[in-house]
């Protein structure tokens, strides 16, 4: 009669353990608290494991010009966390450039053509595509995660602090899995990316941490307007703190724990 107990907790033990398991797995990614990691070069903070190995990019975007970016990379074991940023500030500028290269490449700003003939030269060989490169570089970096994948497991309109972006997680061919949120800020693109490994536990705090910084660093926070939120090169809804509205969250103190 004895023996009863004893097979009970022997098949409880397991399922208890397994419950566990999450929660032991979520203490060897991160053994420590994480640090509030404040950019001023790039105007964002997040959360990271460790301190940031920082490293300057060339970026090739979807419609062929070469921009400026930085690479802020920390890794726990192996899993690894980072932010890139490319800075889109100057894309149209170059693509102005480069159109009117390609323009004078053609002969169509000779003195004396008219607008047909201009045309009539170039065809459809000189558009300016700068626009189109902004706006499309949110969708250009999830398609680099996606085509890369072996699975897209989660694809969503997200949003940060009422700032718009894309949310990914996909599976990887060596067994990774990435969970990444993408933005676009002021003509900068942030991508917050975390690669684990198969059996980790979901990284999205990593993600959801990520805030935007104003010209005096302090985290910016939009509140709704109808249906308006952020939306890089439109006009701004009302930020949090204005007209009665309620505050964003704390700004974070570079080099200090999480809260």
């Amino acid at each position: 009669m004895r023996l009863t107990p004893l097979v009970s907790a022997a098949l409880i033990l397991p399922a208890a353990l397994s419950l566990l398991a999450p929660a032991r797995a979520s203490a060897q990614v991160l053994d420590q608290d994480p640090i509030s990691y404040v950019s001023k070069a790039d105007y964002f903070s997040i959360d990271f494991p460790a301190e940031p190995k920082v490293t300057d990019i060339t970026y090739p975007d979807e419609y062929r010009i070469t921009l400026p970016g930085r690479v802020y990379t920390s890794t726990v074991g192996k899993s690894r966390y980072t932010v890139t940023v490319i800075d889109y500030r100057d894309a149209q500028k170059i693509h102005a450039v480069r159109n009117a290269k390609c323009m004078e490449d053609a002969g169509a700003n000779k003195p004396g053509l008219t607008a047909q003939q201009r045309h009539d030269a170039v065809g459809d060989a000189c558009q300016d595509e700068g626009v189109k490169d902004i706006r499309g570089a949110m969708m250009y970096a999830a398609w680099n995660i996606i085509q890369k994948s072996t699975k897209v497991t989660h694809l969503a309109y997200y949003n940060s602090d009422l700032i718009e972006g894309y949310e990914v997680h996909v599976n990887n061919p060596d067994d990774t899995k990435t969970y990444a949120v993408i933005h676009m800020y002021e003509n900068r693109l942030y991508i917050a990316q975390a690669d684990v490994p198969k059996n980790a536990p979901a990284a999205n705090w990593f993600q959801i941490s990520i805030q935007f910084l104003d010209d005096q660093f302090k985290p910016v926070r939009y509140t709704y307007s109808g249906l308006m939120i952020y939306s890089n090169g439109y006009p701004k809804p009302p930020r949090a703190g204005q007209n009665g509205q309620a505050g964003g969250r704390a700004a974070p103190a570079p080099g200090q724990p999480a809260q």
